[in-house]
């Protein structure tokens, strides 16, 4: 692979880490991380592993600290860390969405005890979190969340409902908002709260998808006791705190691994018979989808790399991160549905089906990207974040 394969040029250290890399997936990609999982336990068991080989590597969190088991990658290192992962197509981490969300939080607002505690566990796997942000009620309106948290001495009881809850029915512990402050304004009186999902009162019940799956779950809260000393950042002001997690969520979703994936898998399914052409290359249409979505590819590697390079700094992500995640949402949403195109009848058949795409990929990543939009805050949402805070728009009356 050439420089120019990045778009940007490498130094001699970028070239050292490449390497670095390319010899880490040579030898860790080993057939029983290759081989298709056959169940929902081996796919985790899988992502467990392969997280614990990132980690053995020092390869979980590049962009985290030195001093907290990351590397303090450059921009440059990032993106070349996810092309070469994308190239490999190696597996997620179970712990990816604390990687990229909860340990910058921590690392940010957290006491030295809890850096110290909870930051090893989310690089070995040996925890695995999610977040209980959104409620039946508060969803796109976060601030109208109802959950509430009493003060009693040195614990809190929590008492509320979360939904959408992604990785409950799997994970051990979860992060989540809850009103501390009844009596204070609505953005004001929340707290930031780290929980163990096993606590007493804690009922996780998962929600079927329009896949097929249950990634999702609500999770109900019934006198729920949580040592005090659990309060992420300071108490009452945990909606600074999650403004902070918000906008390493956006920009963790356009880290480019899987959507880099995506286009691999276009690319490949164009250059053979399919359902618009012999040969898309040969098809005007067919490339002009092709050149957009790759072109759009690259420009999130540079938005990530640029988010990357704020947090690194020890900037908390600005508006930019709304850009990111509201690009990588709609190109992401917008290549499954073409991938359905090139599928064609094939690719409605889920898997199991012995004519599928892809194995049934096709149709599942077509259902599944229903909710891209919707996923870390609507398209809408990023849409305003974008108007009033890097053009200048007023807000809506």
């Amino acid at each position: 692979m050439t420089d120019r394969d990045y778009g940007v040029p490498l130094s001699e250290a970028d070239r050292d880490f490449r390497d670095e890399i390319r010899d880490f997936l040579a030898a860790a990609l080993t057939a029983d991380i290759r081989a298709v999982p056959r169940t929902d336990c081996e796919r985790l068991d899988r992502m467990r592993l392969w997280q614990r080989k990132l980690h053995d590597a020092r390869l979980a969190a590049i962009s985290w600290p030195t001093e907290f088991g990351g590397r303090r990658a450059t921009p440059v290192q990032q993106l070349i860390f996810n092309a070469e992962m994308a190239g490999a197509r190696a597996p997620e981490p179970i712990n990816r969405s604390a990687i990229n969300q909860l340990g910058p939080t921590i690392i940010q607002w957290g006491t030295d005890e809890q850096r110290d505690y909870y930051l090893p566990r989310i690089l070995s796997a040996d925890d695995v979190w999610c977040q209980g942000f959104s409620e039946p009620d508060a969803g796109s309106d976060l601030a109208s969340l109802t959950t509430r948290a009493l003060i009693r001495d040195d614990e809190l009881v929590i008492t509320g409902q979360k939904v959408w809850t992604s990785k409950a029915h799997y994970a051990n512990r979860i992060y989540l908002l809850a009103r501390t402050d009844p009596n204070a304004t609505p953005r004001e009186g929340i707290s930031y709260i780290l929980a163990d999902l096993d606590t007493d009162g804690i009922d996780v019940r998962p929600i079927r998808q329009i896949s097929g799956g249950a990634e999702f779950s609500e999770v109900f809260f019934q006198d729920v006791r949580v040592p005090l000393r659990n309060v992420l950042g300071p108490l009452h002001d945990g909606w600074r705190v999650a403004k902070s997690t918000l906008g390493y969520e956006r920009v963790g979703q356009s880290r480019t691994h899987r959507i880099e994936r995506r286009l691999d898998i276009l690319l490949g399914m164009a250059k053979e018979p399919n359902a618009l052409s012999e040969s898309g290359f040969e098809d005007t249409f067919v490339t002009d989808h092709l050149v957009r979505f790759t072109a759009q590819v690259e420009a999130l590697r540079q938005i990530a790399a640029q988010a990357t390079a704020a947090g690194v700094r020890g900037m908390s992500p600005g508006p930019e991160a709304s850009m990111a995640k509201l690009l990588t949402s709609e190109v992401d949403q917008a290549m499954a549905n073409f991938g359905l195109d090139l599928a064609g009848a094939a690719g409605t058949l889920e898997p199991g089906s012995p004519s599928a795409a892809k194995k049934g990929n096709v149709a599942k990543s077509y259902l599944l990207m229903r909710a891209a939009t919707f996923g870390a805050g609507t398209s809408e949402i990023q849409r305003n974040v974008i108007a009033e805070r890097l053009l200048g728009l007023p807000r809506d009356p």
